[in-house]
Parts: C-alpha cells; structure tokens; sequence
C-alpha cells in the first residue's frame, strides 16, 4: 500500500525554528468542545477519537497481520532495519456525532522526539519523518502508510527534497548504536496562536496503539549486540561428538546461543545439521539470531537514503542502503571477544605496540607529559600538552608572542620576540644591547628608539633605505618578525623562523637551506615534518604516502603495513586482529582465515545446534565423523536476534571411544582368544581387570562377541 499523498507538499517544509524551554509532561490534548479557538463551530478532535495499528508487511510492503504484543517488543533489530522490512500503520479518526471542524489541519509523523525536533532543528534531533499534512475529513477517510525501520530511529536531514518515508533523505544508519521505542505521533497546529507544530500541540507522541491491550506502548527496536563477555571456549572430542564450553560472568544481555561448525579442511557445513531459517515474518521467539545475508539473501526488500548529518554522532555509511554490506562487519576489522573478555577492536592503546593509526605505544609508561601520550600520539610542541623536562610550556597554537612561545618556552625579554604587553622591543640579546640602539637591555624603548632616524646605527632606525636593507622596523626589529635584525626580509630558508608575523607567511620552523630538506624535522616550505605531508622523515617515518587509507601497504600513521598491526591489508592479508591473532581465533599469525569466510560471516547453513538457553555453559554436537578436524564458532544473541560475533574459533577432533577392548590390547593381549582374562598371565593388570568385569558382571563371552564383530 502506498503512503497517503499530501495535498499540499509545502505543508512538509515546517518552520518552527523556535527554541524551546522544558516540555511540560504531557503533551496537551486538542480541546474537545467549543469553537477550538477559531470562531467557527466544531473542535479539534481528542487523541482518543484516534485508532493506530501496526501491522506486519511482507517482502513487498502489502499488509499481513496486525503485530501482537511480541512484535512490538522483540522484533525490530539491525537485521530487518538492514533489509527494509517495513511497517505498516493505519491511522483513523473514528467517525461520530462530534461535530469537528473540518477546517482544520492535523500532521502525522513517525519516529523519535518529533515534538522537540520540529522546533529545534538546529538542536541534537532532526525532524521526523511525515506521513501527511491533511484536513480533519482525510483521517476521517483514514490513512494507510509503510516505512523504513530507519524513521524510528533517525530524523530526516535539513536539506532533504521531501519529508515522506519513501523519499526522504535520514540523518542516519543501520550501523547507529540505536535502542528505544517510538511510532506515531500527532500535531494540530494552530491550538495557539504560534503557526506550525509546536512542542505543546503534538497530542499523541508515539506511544498509541490499538494493538496491546493497555492501548499504548511503542515499537521497541534494538541494534546493538550482546556485550557481556564470553570466555574460555573450549571444545573437548569425544566419539562422534564435540562437546563446546565455555563461561559468563552473569547472563547479561545474552538470551541464548547457536554453535556454527565446519569441515576444518574444506570449509563446508556439516551435513545434516543446518535447523530451518528463522522466518522473516515468523512471531519473534527469541531463539534465533538474524543477518542481511540470512534474512535477506536476496537484497534488501526496501532501501533508504542516508546522509552523514547526525547530530547524536552515531554513524552513518553515507549510501543508499541497498549497497551497504551485509551488515556483519568482518572478523579482520571489528576484532571481538577473546579469553581476556570483549575488545572495541584489534587496536588496544596502551599495549606497547604500535598499531593501526598510532604514533607511539610504550605501554603503561604512556603519559601526556611523556614522550608518547595516553592516546598513543607523539608528544608535541603546539599539541597543547606540557612535555615534562623537555617543554617549558605548551598552549596549543602557533601564536608566538601570548605568553607562551612557538618553542613552547616561557617568553623572556631577550628571546627575540615582543611579547606585549610588557615588552615594547625585543631584538633578542645582541640587538637589544647596541650602545645608543632602539631598544634597551629590558626590552624598553630607548630615546633612540623613541625618534628611530636619530639612532647612530643605519639598521635599526627605521628608515629601510639605507644600503644593504631589505627592510627596518626600527625598535620592531626581530629575527621572528617580517624584518631580520640584519634589516633582511625573514624568508623561508634563512634559518630564522617567522613565527611571529605581519604580512608574511607563518614558519613552524626553519633550519636553514641545509636542513628544510624534508627528511628532518623540517620541510622545505618550513612547516613541521608531519605523517600525511609527503615527506619522508628518516629515523621517525617508515612511509609516507599522503592518504589516510590503511589498507594500502603504508598505514596512516606512516609505518609499513604488517601481518599484526590489527589493519587488514587489501589483497594481501584476508584478516588482521591485531594481538588477537592466533591459531585458536579467527585470524591466525599469518593474518589468514581459519575458518571459511561465510561461517566466520554468521551464514545460516553453518547452524549446527538449536536454540541454547543463556543459562546454558556447554553443548555437544553429535553426528560428527570420527577422525575429522570441525571448525566450531559460538554465536550468542539477544532478545531481539543481533547476534555478537566473537573472533574466537575453536577446532576439534571427534575420536572413537577408549574402551574395554582396547584396554586388553594395551595391556599385553590380557584377553585369551576365548574372550576370557588370561589370569595364567603374571600380569598383575590381568587379575585387576578380571576382577574389574567381575565386579560389573561382565562376562568374558560379551568381549569375545565385540572382537569378532570388529574382525
């Protein structure tokens, strides 16, 4: 079913811009008698004339079933956000004797804070997504609509061309770190005297429905994962079977678990194991976990445009949704859980390596007043952190002359530098100390330099037409300024720096024609050597590529990209976790997939175990071939199905089991032909078995039996 058409489009475009004060706690309802403020006979309509229901859609968007009470609470993860399996709504106004005044116009909209963001676009939310901007008699007719699962929880971007679901442009994505609730909310504009929806005039914000019981209640969604920690997983062989362990510290947001397997040498599912698919309009459970690749295999079933505008910061992939990825991010750049617990990513600062875009990792010696800082960057002067025994100060700019130098040291008269307001002059020691000169020992002026065209000397006078001058500042003399005390014009590869300028360009530094060779601390425009800059500085940069791109083989912190730097390195490396590689995790030492890429991808057909309940620490898998290595990943999931991919793959051989028969054959042959110990034997193993099956009752016939069926 299409979305009702507006009549008027420009009705989408809402101007309240107004600030707002503290929301009162209820939303005010429209007056249910009266002349509702207009003068003419009829009223608004109150927010109990007005039914809302929810309803299920298929892969098409057509109407199925109303959603029950589980659907509202455990049904929209990032799964179905990712495959746009919209929902339907159908808004009425129930037709009575009441006489409302059909004159007047109600907005309906979808999604969170719609109250708040229709008059604070610039503020944290943006503006929800419109259905229609129509007359009492449209609701009266009623409205069918679907949307995105998107608009519960973004707001539409300010320069979008329309407000409607099917065409708006979202502030945000899939990938947003988003849980809540939210649905329908309604506004009639023109309660009070301000046009447009105002805060107080959005009589339903959301939580109405007909479809619970209690008549209210929105539709929860949840994209994120589990984050409880799962540790120390293990699998132990048995014959036939593979039993997995592992631990929790509590069940947390963990509502079960499902154990994928595989052939180690083939990469294949075993086969025989896979459960059914969870269904995509099935009543949610809780006992299933859900991908793109699984509950859509076939593309998304309705896509949405997205714009990086989002104002809570969560992140947004900037494209149509129908090419985002599968919603899985690869094991090679997430990282994930291990024995140690759960890790943001492979990069760990401080871990005492260098890794992905850090500049330095010594550890827990990382200090910011050390060499290398708590967030693994070099310490710098102008970084804004004091470097202790090697900066005096550090004030974060390249402002010379405010109290703290470009050389991070405390200003002092006699560095070369005018620091106002205390200093006048400051043409450093030598300059200042001229007999008869401009400026005096304390950075004074001196009756010379009160009337400069009188100083005996011809640089310093202020005149700048005397032989040999490029310039004259007078008592502005410096070797930091436009004007050298030589009277020279400071230029870049003089070796004095500029850093406190008039009209020229700022130097961060200068080492003279020699040394701005660009492998040194300086570059030949006399600006710092930096990573990303094109300059190779010896000793400190590996590489040097000028990208931020860290799948290219020099990294953006400018180091050679290596097997363990936690950067997957396209079309060398498959997967890179960082510390995290090894053999019994998802990447090994070699940055190589240990399992196949679709299990360690979550693919149903790897499903080897049902529904494990979150109270659950162990499971066997039975119907395992003996003397085959499985690959065995543990996928747990929350309420709504997000499943948590771990990095950690165990490996396991089923073996057949060590019995009595085999004990006789270790022992020496203890066992007669005839099937009974051979207690003639000194064998003191021999009288203990014998004694062993007697006291079972165990007859000797039964081994014999077991022999020949084994010849």
């Amino acid at each position: 079913m299409r979305p009702h058409d507006l009549s008027r489009p420009a009705a989408l475009f809402l101007a309240g811009l107004c600030a707002l004060g503290p929301l009162a706690a209820s939303a005010q309802t429209p007056p249910s008698g009266g002349t509702g403020g207009t003068g003419m006979m009829g009223s608004f309509p109150p927010a109990d004339a007005f039914t809302i229901q929810y309803w299920l859609t298929d892969q098409e968007g057509n109407f199925v079933r109303p959603l029950t009470e589980k659907y509202f609470k455990q049904f929209i993860n990032k799964a179905r956000c990712e495959c746009g399996q919209k929902i339907g709504v159908r808004i009425r106004l129930k037709k009575t004797m009441a006489a409302y005044d059909t004159t007047k116009r109600l907005e309906s909209f979808v999604g969170t804070q719609c109250s708040t963001a229709e008059t604070a676009l610039a503020g944290q939310f943006r503006r929800c997504a419109q259905f229609s901007s129509a007359l009492v008699p449209t609701y009266q007719q009623g409205i069918d609509a679907t949307f995105h699962p998107i608009w519960l929880t973004s707001g539409v971007t300010p320069n979008s061309p329309s407000r409607l679901p099917d065409m708006a442009t979202t502030s945000g994505s899939c990938e947003a770190a988003a849980e809540g609730e939210s649905g329908v909310w309604l506004c009639a504009p023109g309660m009070n005297s301000t046009p447009n929806c105002q805060a107080d005039e959005f009589f339903i914000q959301g939580l109405q429905n007909i479809n619970l019981p209690s008549k209210t209640g929105g539709i929860s969604f949840d994209y994120l994962p589990p984050i409880l920690p799962v540790k120390e997983i293990t699998a132990t062989p048995g014959d036939g079977a593979v039993v997995l362990s592992w631990k929790v510290d509590s069940s947390g947001d963990i509502n079960g678990y499902r154990v994928l397997c595989e052939e180690a040498a083939t990469g294949q599912p075993v086969p025989n194991k896979m459960p059914p698919r969870p269904d995509p309009l099935g009543i949610p459970t809780g006992t299933y976990f859900y991908t793109k690749s699984n509950l859509c295999p076939d593309g998304p079933f309705s896509t949405f445009m997205s714009a990086e505008d989002n104002p809570l910061g969560t992140t947004s992939d900037g494209v149509d949704s129908a090419t985002d990825t599968d919603g899985n991010d690869t094991l090679g750049t997430t990282g994930g859980d291990d024995t140690a617990g759960d890790t943001d990513g492979p990069t760990l600062c401080p871990n005492g390596i260098v890794e992905n875009d850090e500049e330095c990792d010594n550890g827990n010696e990382n200090s910011d007043e050390g060499e290398c800082r708590t967030d693994c960057t070099l310490n710098r002067c102008g970084d804004g952190k004091v470097h202790t025994g090697v900066e005096e100060c550090d004030d974060g700019n390249l402002v010379d002359n405010d109290g703290c130098t470009n050389a991070c040291t405390n200003p002092t008269c006699g560095d070369g530098i005018i620091n106002t307001p205390d200093e006048v002059c400051d043409g450093g020691t030598e300059f200042n100390n001229i007999p008869d000169g401009p400026c005096t020992p304390d950075c004074k002026l001196s009756p010379c330099g009160m009337n400069p065209i009188n100083c005996p000397e011809l640089c310093g006078n202020g005149d700048g037409t005397d032989a040999g001058e490029q310039c004259d500042l007078g008592p502005g003399l410096s070797n930091h300024t436009d004007c050298t005390l030589a009277c020279q014009n400071n230029v870049c590869g003089d070796g004095f720096v500029l850093s406190d300028p008039i009209m020229g360009v700022l130097e961060e530094c200068d080492e003279g024609m020699d040394g701005n060779t660009g492998d040194g601390a300086c570059t030949p425009d006399c600006f710092r050597n930096t990573c990303g800059d094109g300059f190779l500085w010896a000793g400190v940069e590996a590489c040097d590529d000028m990208n931020d791109d860290d799948t290219d083989d020099c990294l953006s912190n400018c180091q050679k990209a290596t097997c363990g730097d936690g950067v997957t390195q396209a079309g060398v490396e498959e997967c890179d976790l960082g510390l995290n590689n090894s053999a019994s995790a998802s990447c090994d030492e070699d940055c190589k997939f240990t399992a196949s890429q679709d299990m360690l991808n979550l693919d149903w057909k790897y499903v080897c175990s049902g529904h494990i309940s979150f109270s659950t620490k162990s499971v066997r898998i039975n119907g395992l071939e003996n003397g085959k290595e499985y690959n065995f990943l543990l996928v747990p999931y929350d309420l709504m199905g997000n499943p948590k991919q771990l990095d950690v793959v165990v490996r396991a051989t089923p073996v057949e089991t060590y019995d009595l028969w085999e004990q006789c054959e270790e022992d020496g042959g203890i066992c007669g032909a005839s099937g009974y110990c051979n207690v003639s034997d000194d064998s003191s193993g021999g009288l203990a078995l014998f004694t062993a099956l007697a006291a079972f009752g165990i007859g000797g016939l039964g081994v014999a039996n077991r022999r020949r069926n084994r010849a």
